[in-house]
């Protein structure tokens, strides 16, 4: 039997079609490209940005993205305005994450701190009995190095998962992982508290995901804690939450959905400072950085 389809938020849908007309004539162009950039995308300027897989909006400074290449890649941070210009790299000293599979960011104001979490938690086969979360506190301008400050290791409770998406919650100050192969994809917690325990904390499965049109690769909340945001590799889905609503509660309701222009492997994504806009960027050359507004 098929999966039943999402319902859907109508009166948001022509929104996104608005998005392409109002930002079209901002978006750079690769002229003779063999993979053309997508109607109202940016071009990222770093080319050594080749495989961008996660993507995070600072909270500190609105013109500023933050982003990483998929693991084997060097542990740097890529610093972009939001027009794909390149404001710099930042190293990543002090863990041995290279050996490991990081995949997604994630941002977390902590009082007067913002912390920058560096997701590694791929894992492809399903093998790992644990995985990490890094933070650095945000590379002020001009910084050129971070040093990790503390980890947070967790596992699952149904054993192994491959992960592309975490994202803070606000109201609770909890990690979400959403989970990436699995049909359905669930939705887990993993409390901050545990941040430097040597032991892996054990993540709750806190809500499963009503059937995507493809695997989930990204995942956020807007910066108002007001939307969960998850991004396929076909569309963006957009859930809104009312103050402290359970999650599981979120996800049952009607969801605003916008399919993705042509674009292949579409793995990282970022809610902007700016409100009802989401970036999109994906795991090739040229690498584009496309922005579609989600909201009024």
């Amino acid at each position: 039997m098929s999966p039943r389809p999402l319902p859907v938020a109508r009166s948001f849908l022509p929104r996104f079609g608005m998005a392409a007309a109002a930002l079209a004539g901002l978006a750079g162009c690769a002229e003779n490209s063999p993979h053309p950039l997508p109607e109202g995308a940016f071009l990222v300027q770093d080319q050594a940005l080749s495989e961008m897989s996660g993507l995070e909006a600072s909270v500190r400074d609105p013109g500023v993205l933050w982003s990483i290449n998929d693991s084997g890649s060097r542990p740097r941070l890529f610093r972009l305005g939001r027009r794909g210009e390149d404001l710099g790299r930042v190293a990543v000293r002090g863990t041995s994450w290279l050996s490991d599979d990081w995949e997604t960011l994630a941002m977390w104001r902590e009082g007067s701190t913002d912390w920058l979490l560096l997701g590694d938690v791929g894992d492809n086969k399903q093998r790992r009995p644990y995985v990490n979360v890094y933070a650095v506190r945000e590379p002020a301008p001009g910084a050129t190095e971070a040093t990790v400050e503390w980890t947070l290791r967790f596992r699952y409770p149904d054993g192994p998962r491959d992960a592309e998406g975490i994202t803070v919650d606000p109201t609770s100050g909890s990690l979400l992982v959403l989970s990436k192969r699995e049909s359905p994809q669930r939705l887990y917690r993993v409390p901050l508290s545990a941040r430097g325990n040597e032991v892996p904390v054990l993540a709750e499965a806190i809500a499963e995901l009503p059937p995507l049109s493809a695997q989930a690769t990204g995942l956020d909340i807007t910066h108002d804690g007001r939307a969960l945001v998850v991004l396929t590799y076909a569309a963006v889905y957009v859930w809104p939450r009312i103050d402290g609503q359970p999650w599981a509660s979120v996800l049952s309701a009607p969801v605003q959905r916008r399919a993705l222009p042509p674009m292949s492997k579409a793995e990282a994504m970022a809610t902007g400072p700016e409100p009802g806009v989401v970036y999109v960027g994906s795991e090739r050359l040229p690498t584009p950085l496309l922005p579609i507004r989600v909201g009024p």
